[in-house]
């Protein structure tokens, strides 16, 4: 008799502790990741990232599937996904999210920020709330941070002038009206030419000028017409991380934070690998290509900035976003670079 007792007190602990969380397959939260971004992207090193970290300290209590490549789809395919069920978690170029949600269209404007930790002390600040703000209002998603990616330069066939001087130069850039504003103040004549044909392009002299990165610039093979690049670092592409409605409902209470800094880790995480890499694509295409890389100073790059103020202002005054505005003037000019003699001296 107190064996039968022994195995029925056994067999009710193990039902009980199946139950919990933790215990069972069924109590499991599984989300699907996805990005349209190759494996070796910064959006994938985020992304598997942030499923280490999750499944880690959750104790495997929420699982991550990480698909990159546009294995579920485009940014299109993955912004709609998101409200649909078929992707939980996604990192999508802004741009594309713009057509949902305008606002996010304010960091589609070169020359507004000096560098990447320029833009990432921004996005955590007024910006990024607002853009966080209006993505949870407009579509329920949440937005569990930014992910910024290699800066975008200028490349030519030929040597390449001073920027804030030149004149009705043929330029090629990212076909959104807020790049072709500004580039226009800056006195370009601007070209449509598919991306695909940028290297012809360049080869039979349709374009003086395009913009790429460092990596794009070695994808493509554009060394083998274009030698020259200026290193402008004008425009930082951001790819937002977004959480689903559906998939954020679905969080206990009690994990929500937990999950918002395995996102700001994984980002810094990702920060660290992009500039990594960007400085060894760089050292490849000056060493193995030939190509020659010259510098863009702070006080290049200011006299741009200047010349296109009052369009980055209406901008973003168009979207009633003054504050935002401000801060980002405000704080341009701390990342001057200091000179090495003051850096000497201690000062």
């Amino acid at each position: 008799m107190p064996r039968k007792i022994f195995v029925l007190c056994l067999m009710i602990t193990t039902v009980l502790a199946l139950s919990q969380p933790g215990f069972s397959e069924k109590n499991t939260i599984l989300l699907k990741a996805a990005t349209p971004r190759p494996v070796a992207s910064t959006e994938a090193v985020v992304l598997n990232t942030f499923k280490d970290l999750v499944e880690k300290r959750t104790r495997g209590q929420i699982k991550i599937e990480v698909y990159t490549d546009g294995a579920l789809g485009d940014d299109e395919q993955l912004i709609k996904g998101l409200q649909r069920g078929t992707v939980d978690l996604a990192t999508c170029a802004s741009f594309k999210y713009a057509d949902y949600v305008p606002e996010f269209m304010m960091l589609e404007v070169p020359f507004l920020f000096f560098s990447t930790d320029h833009l990432r002390q921004i996005l955590g600040g007024t910006l990024g709330e607002v853009l966080a703000d209006q993505a949870l209002q407009l579509r329920g998603d949440t937005v569990l941070g930014y992910v910024v990616g290699n800066p975008v330069n200028v490349i030519s066939s030929k040597a390449i002038p001073n920027l804030s001087r030149v004149q009705s130069l043929r330029f090629r850039m990212m076909l959104l009206p807020t790049h072709w504003q500004i580039w226009e103040r800056l006195g370009m004549l601007l070209v449509t030419l598919a991306y695909s044909e940028l290297r012809i392009g360049l080869q039979v002299g349709l374009v003086d000028l395009a913009e790429t990165s460092f990596s794009e610039f070695k994808q493509m093979r554009l060394y083998e017409t274009a030698k020259f690049i200026l290193q402008t670092e004008h425009y930082f592409p951001v790819s937002p991380l977004f959480l689903s409605k559906l998939a954020w409902d679905k969080i206990p209470r009690s994990h929500r934070a937990l999950l918002r800094d395995c996102a700001r880790e994984a980002i810094d995480v990702g920060t660290d690998y992009a500039i990594l890499t960007n400085s060894e694509v760089a050292r490849e295409l000056t060493g193995r290509y030939w190509v020659r890389i010259s510098e863009f100073s702070f006080a290049d790059k200011q006299a741009c900035r200047l010349k296109v103020a009052e369009e980055q202002k209406r901008i973003f005054f168009g979207f009633g976003h003054e504050a935002v505005w401000a801060e980002i003037t405000s704080t341009f000019d701390q990342y001057e670079p200091v000179p090495e003699e003051e850096e000497d001296n201690g000062v």
